[in-house]
């Protein structure tokens, strides 16, 4: 595996130090390194930050005030398909009394989508998935608010096993753009987070949890007309997702008509500061990975739901007369097309 090595010596590092691994550049490699604080002026904070380029890094860093080893993946690469990718990792773990100064052994491994830190030998680890952008191969070490003598750091360029050639394969193509055909929705802003693109089956959301692409335009009385598509093409993916009508600006208040494949229900909620109550529950056959035409007319304090030409829910409820019209996705995929708003 190993195919070279570079070894830096007894070097101190502090703020505005040289950095003794600049120029240094790799997508898979392993780093053994010992690292000493001195008695007095010791830094507060030291690392590496790996699969760097001008915007992204990884940080695998010792933290001297909590006394602990950490991955932060914060500026990793794209995260905005979940809130709950980007972060820090953390263990404690002790440093070690030699002659008078405070050391760190560490040990780890990069690969070109997760990195593997073993500390203390091995009394504490790290296991980390990242998502580096291509051209993201540098590296740098770091101290803030001291000094850190790095007493040796040996970076071992690594073979990529299950890779023909070294060479980097580059950006991929950009997917052919699809079309999202609608009328009456205006701007679409999505919260919390989450992933929306356009796709050949109209306007796509992914997230493992609650994503919604909100309107900017606001309705009281109106019709909606859509195509709702659950799920992906592979047999695993899932997904629910509902419409949301007179939603107020942060999605907290408002009505929004639920599908589920999984529940096999339609149900009709009524979202006051976040907090849902159902108003109506039909069951319903909803297949993933089919399609389903949806009507729904708000008129006043009515609000009826057609799938096809099926009357599902009609009921009554005053508490919300105008707001925005959500599109969402919940646990995994779902897409919406010819998705028309007229008012009434």
């Amino acid at each position: 595996m190993r195919r070279d090595r570079t070894r830096i010596e007894d070097v101190t590092v502090g703020p505005g130090s040289p950095d003794p691994l600049a120029g240094m550049r790799g997508r898979s490699y392993e780093i053994e390194a010992e690292i000493a604080l001195p008695a007095s002026g010791a830094a507060t904070e030291f690392g590496l930050r790996l699969r760097t380029n001008r915007t992204r890094h990884t940080t695998v860093g010792y933290d001297t005030g909590t006394g602990e080893l950490f991955v932060d993946r914060t500026a990793s690469g794209p995260a905005d398909f979940t809130e709950h990718f980007a972060g820090r990792s953390s263990t404690p773990l002790p440093l070690t009394e030699v002659d008078g100064e405070r050391r760190l052994r560490v040990n780890l491994f990069m690969d070109t989508s997760a990195v593997e830190v073993f500390g203390g030998d091995g009394r504490a680890t790290l296991t980390s998935l990242l998502l580096p952008e291509p051209d993201a191969q540098g590296m740098s070490f770091y101290a803030t608010g001291g000094i850190a003598r790095i007493v040796t750091l040996d970076v071992h360029r690594l073979a990529d096993v299950f890779r023909v050639t070294d060479r980097d394969p580059g950006r991929p193509a950009p997917p052919a753009p699809g079309e999202f055909r609608t009328s009456g929705l205006g701007a679409l802003t999505v919260l919390p987070a989450g992933r929306w693109t356009t796709t050949g089956a109209g306007r796509t959301g992914h997230f493992d949890r609650d994503s919604t692409a909100l309107s900017s335009t606001e309705y009281g009385d109106f019709e909606l007309t859509t195509l709702v598509r659950f799920g992906g093409p592979g047999p695993a993916d899932g997904g629910a997702g509902s419409v949301l009508l007179r939603a107020s600006a942060d999605a907290a208040d408002g009505y929004a008509v639920n599908l589920d494949p999984n529940l096999r229900t339609v149900r009709l909620f009524r979202r006051d500061a976040g907090r849902s109550t159902v108003l109506a529950e039909v069951p319903l056959l909803v297949r993933g990975g089919t399609t389903l035409p949806l009507r729904i007319r708000a008129r006043s304090t009515r609000i009826e739901v057609l799938v096809g030409d099926r009357t599902v829910i009609d009921t009554t409820d005053g508490t919300h007369r105008r707001g925005r019209i959500g599109l969402n996705v919940f646990g995994g995929r779902a897409a919406y097309q010819d998705t028309h708003v007229t008012a009434l």
